[in-house]
C-alpha cells in the first residue's frame, strides 16, 4: 500500500491493512481496517468518486461453507431493505464472489454511549430529534418487513448529519419462525425485550422496546436497566424494573410505554413517529412528508456533533491515490458541512457509512475533538455546549484531531510548523486529553498511600483500534493480573495454574466483580477523566508547560472503584503532548508517566501476550453471552452452562453460534453441523470427545469420574481453545496432527 509521506499514522478509526489483505474489492480501493471478528473483516475504502464507504467481507475459509455464505446473503437482503433517513444504506455487494463482500454507508462519529459519556446527555430539541430519528429508522425497517433485533447503543452512531442505525447482521423478516431462525436467541442483555427470553418470534415490538432504552441513555447517560451480569439484567428486564429518572416529562410517557413488559402495550414505531412529529403549520397538514420534516429538524436543531476525527482527505492521502490538496480543501471547505453541522454535499459530505465490527456486534468508533469558534470556518460546525471540549478551537492539538493539520499542511506545501498558540490553560489540558483518546498511549501509574506505605505500580495502555484499554497489574484484587475493556466489554485476568490440563480440560473459576467496576468505569476515562475535570474546573493555573488546579480522580484498587477530590498537576511538552500527570488525594499520591503517546500504540488480548509467562493468563471475567444445555450427569437432567466469550477475537454472536450448534443435541457434538466439525477423539477409553470446529478451535466434553459407577458419572463441557490442523489423515494414519494454543476462546461455567 502506498502512503503519503505527509501522514505518519493511519486516519482516525482505521488501522493499516495487514499482510494478505486485498487492496481492492469490487470497485473500491481499500484504505485500512475498521475492525475484524470471527466472521471476517470490515475495511474502510474509497469509491470511484472519492466517497468513504465500509466494505464487509467473510473469511475465505468460512465463505467456502454454504451456511456462512447464506447468512451473509441474508444480511445483504436485510440491509438492502433499509430505506430510512436514520438507517445505514447498502451501496453494492457480491455474495457470489470467492470472498463475498458488501459495501455500505460509513457513518463517521461516536456510538451513542461514547457520545453521551464524553459530551453529556442530549437535551431539548436535540433529544427530540434523536428520538424521532430513531423512531423513523425503525419505522422504515418495519414498513419494509424487517425487524433489526439488535438495537443497542453500539449500533447507533451519532454523525454530523444525524443519528444512524447500523449493523443488520441478525436482522430478520417480521414473523420469521423461531425454529427456522439461527439467531433467534441472540441479543444484548439489558437491551433485549423480555418476550425474547420466553421464546417469542421476531417482532417489531422488540425493536420498540430498545428504542425506550436508547432515549433513556441519551437523556440521562444511564441505561434503563443499569449494569450487571446477563442473568441479573434479564431478571430486571423481565420484571420491568427500569429507571428513567431524569428523562424529560414530555418524553417520559412514551419511554415508559415502550419499556412495558407486555409487547401488546407498546406503541408501534409508526405511532412513535406520529407522537414525536411537530404539529404541521397551518395549511400544510398532510402535505409535508415525515422524511422532509426530519431533514428540516436535523438542519435546525442537530448541533455539536462532529465526525470524531474522520476526514476523507486523510483517507485519500493515506491511500496515496488522490490529491490530498484537491480533495482535502475542496471536500472540507467546499460544502462538506452545512448549517448546524449537517453534511450537505461534496466529498466529505457524502462520506456516510457504518463503522461496525466484522462480527456485527460492536461499533468501532474512535474518539475525536469537537471544534468551535475560529475553527468553524474550516470544520463547519459548532462545539458541544458546555464541557471542557467547548473551547479547543485554535489549539494545534484540536486541529490534529479534526484533520485540519493535513489541510493546512498541504496548503503550505507540507507540514506547517505551527507556532504554539497561547491557548487558555483549560483548552490546552482538554486538548491533551483529546490527543490521548485519539492516538493511544502507554503510561506507568504509581500509587503511594499518603502517610507512607508500599508504592503500587501498574502499566496502562490504550489503543484506538477497537478502543482497547488495558491495565497490567493486580488492581482487581489478589491473584489478578490485568483488567481490560475492549470494544465496550469488560475482561479480568489471572494467572493460569502451572498445569496444562487446566488449559485443556477445566474451566478457570470465574470471579465476582464489584458493581463499581464496569466497561464505563474501568476505561480510558481513568486517565483522561481527571484531565477533563481539571480543564472544566475553571481554576487552571499555568506555569510554563505545567497546569495545576482542582479535579476529581477515580482509583481502581483491590477490585473496587473509588472517587476522590484531588489537586492535579499536568505537564506537557511545547507541542501540548502530555508527559506527566500527578494527583494528590487524602488517601493517595498518584503519578502518571507517559512513555508513548500515539506512534501506533496497539493493545493485544492479554491471553496472547501473556503466553510467554508460564502458562499465561486466563479470563476470569468476560462477557457472558447466554446459556446452553449439555454435559451433566450420565442419567437425569443435563446441566446448564453459561457461555463466556473469553478471547477478543470471539464475539458473543459467534460464541453462542458454536455453543448452540454443539449442544443442541442429546450428546454434545454428536449431531453437530458436519461442514463445521470433525471428530478428533471419541469417548472410548479417553474419558471424553473432542471436535475440530470451523478448522480454528477444539471443543470437547470430558468425564469427571473415570472410575466411578456409571450411574454417578458426570460430564462437563471443556473450554474451546485455538487449534490448527498440521496435516491430513491418510489410510495408513487415520488421525491428523493438531497444534493447540494454551488460551481459551470460549469457556463454559456450570450454573448452580
Amino acid at each position: 500500500m502506498s502512503t503519503s509521506p505527509m501522514l505518519a499514522e493511519p486516519p482516525v478509526g482505521l488501522s493499516p491493512l495487514k499482510e494478505g489483505d486485498p487492496t481492492e474489492i469490487g470497485p473500491y480501493r481499500l484504505v485500512g481496517r475498521i475492525g475484524a471478528g470471527g466472521m471476517g473483516a470490515v475495511y474502510g475504502a474509497l469509491d470511484t468518486y472519492g466517497r468513504c464507504v465500509a466494505v464487509k467481507t467473510v473469511r475465505a475459509d468460512l465463505a467456502a461453507k454454504p451456511r456462512f455464505r447464506e447468512a451473509f446473503a441474508h444480511e445483504v437482503a436485510m440491509l438492502a431493505r433499509a430505506d430510512g433517513i436514520s438507517t445505514a444504506r447498502l451501496y453494492a455487494h457480491d455474495t457470489e464472489a470467492e470472498v463475498p463482500w458488501l459495501a455500505f454507508d460509513h457513518v463517521p462519529g461516536r456510538d451513542l454511549r461514547a457520545h453521551v459519556r464524553e459530551f453529556g446527555p442530549l437535551e431539548g430539541e436535540m433529544l427530540r430529534v434523536f428520538a424521532l430519528g430513531m423512531a423513523e429508522g425503525l419505522a422504515a425497517l418495519h414498513a419494509a418487513g424487517v425487524v433489526h433485533r439488535d438495537v443497542k447503543p453500539a449500533n447507533v452512531i451519532l454523525s454530523p448529519d444525524g443519528p444512524k442505525i447500523v449493523d443488520f447482521g441478525i436482522a430478520v423478516e417480521i414473523g420469521a419462525e423461531r425454529s427456522a431462525d439461527a439467531s433467534a436467541s441472540y441479543g444484548t442483555p439489558g437491551w433485549t425485550a423480555p418476550e425474547r427470553y420466553t421464546g417469542a418470534d421476531a417482532d417489531p415490538a422488540a425493536d420498540v422496546f430498545a428504542w425506550g432504552g436508547l432515549v433513556t441513555l441519551a437523556a440521562t447517560r444511564r441505561a434503563p436497566f443499569g449494569t450487571g451480569d446477563a442473568d441479573e439484567l434479564a431478571r430486571r428486564v423481565s420484571a420491568g424494573e427500569y429507571d428513567v429518572t431524569g428523562a424529560p416529562e414530555e418524553l417520559r410517557a412514551l419511554v415508559e410505554a415502550t419499556l412495558s413488559v407486555d409487547p401488546e402495550s407498546r406503541p408501534t414505531s409508526a405511532e412513535l413517529v406520529e407522537a414525536l412529529l411537530p404539529e404541521p403549520e397551518e395549511g400544510n397538514a398532510g402535505s409535508v412528508s415525515t422524511a422532509d420534516t426530519l431533514r428540516r429538524m436535523l438542519r435546525d436543531y442537530w448541533r455539536g456533533v462532529d465526525a470524531a476525527g474522520h476526514d476523507p482527505a486523510r483517507w485519500a492521502a493515506w491511500l496515496g491515490g488522490a490529491s490530498a490538496a484537491g480533495l482535502g480543501v475542496a471536500g472540507t471547505l467546499g460544502g462538506a458541512v452545512g448549517a448546524g453541522g449537517a453534511t450537505a454535499g461534496g466529498a466529505a459530505g457524502s462520506a456516510a457509512g457504518a463503522t461496525a465490527s466484522a462480527s456485527g456486534s460492536t461499533g468501532t468508533v474512535a474518539s475525536g475533538a469537537s471544534s468551535s469558534g475560529a475553527a468553524a470556518g474550516i470544520f463547519g460546525g459548532s462545539s458541544s455546549s458546555g464541557g471542557a471540549l467547548g473551547g479547543v478551537a485554535g489549539s494545534k492539538l484540536a486541529m490534529v484531531g479534526a484533520g485540519a493539520l493535513a489541510v493546512a499542511g498541504v496548503a503550505a506545501g507540507g507540514y506547517v510548523a505551527y507556532d504554539r498558540l497561547r491557548d487558555p490553560p483549560a483548552d490546552v489540558v482538554a486538548s491533551a486529553a483529546t490527543l490521548l483518546e485519539e492516538t493511544g498511549f502507554v503510561a506507568t501509574v504509581e500509587r503511594t498511600p499518603v502517610g507512607g506505605g508500599e508504592t503500587v505500580s501498574e502499566e496502562y495502555l490504550y489503543s484506538t483500534d477497537g478502543e482497547s484499554f488495558l491495565i497490567r497489574g493486580a488492581v482487581m484484587g489478589p491473584g489478578t493480573t490485568a483488567v481490560a475493556v475492549h470494544q465496550g466489554e469488560l475482561y479480568v485476568y489471572a494467572s493460569r495454574p502451572n498445569d496444562p490440563t487446566v488449559v485443556w480440560q477445566d474451566s478457570v473459576e470465574p470471579i465476582e466483580v464489584d458493581e463499581s467496576v464496569n466497561a464505563d468505569s474501568a476505561s480510558v476515562d481513568l486517565v483522561t477523566g481527571p484531565m477533563r475535570a481539571l480543564a472544566a474546573s475553571g481554576e487552571v493555573e499555568r506555569d510554563g508547560e505545567v497546569y495545576t488546579g482542582p479535579t476529581t480522580v477515580h482509583v481502581l484498587s483491590q477490585g473496587a472503584m473509588d472517587e476522590a477530590a484531588a489537586v492535579g498537576r499536568i505537564e506537557t511538552d511545547e507541542e501540548g503532548t502530555p508527559l506527566r500527570a500527578e494527583y494528590s488525594t487524602e488517601e493517595w499520591e498518584v503519578e502518571v508517566a507517559f512513555s508513548r503517546v500515539g506512534e501506533g500504540v496497539t493493545v493485544e488480548d492479554p491471553q496472547i501476550t501473556s503466553m510467554r509467562e508460564g502458562y499465561g493468563w486466563a479470563a476470569v471475567h468476560a462477557p457472558i453471552c447466554g446459556s446452553v444445555t449439555g454435559g451433566g450427569p450420565w442419567t437425569g437432567e443435563p446441566a446448564r452452562w453459561d457461555v463466556q466469550a473469553s478471547a477478543w477475537e470471539v464475539d458473543c454472536d459467534y460464541a453462542m453460534d458454536v455453543s448452540e450448534m454443539m449442544n443442541d443435541t442429546e450428546v454434545y457434538g454428536e449431531e453437530a453441523v458436519a461442514e463445521r466439525t470433525e471428530t478428533m477423539m471419541t469417548h472410548s477409553g479417553s474419558g471424553g470427545s473432542t471436535w475440530l470446529v470451523d478448522e480454528t478451535m477444539a471443543c470437547a466434553i470430558f468425564r469427571r469420574d473415570l472410575g466411578g459407577d456409571i450411574a454417578n458419572r458426570t460430564f462437563f463441557l471443556s473450554p474451546c481453545i485455538p487449534a490448527e490442523r498440521l496435516g491430513e489423515a491418510t489410510e495408513e494414519s487415520p488421525f491428523f496432527d493438531v497444534d493447540f494454543e494454551a488460551r481459551t476462546l470460549i469457556d463454559y461455567h456450570e450454573q448452580g
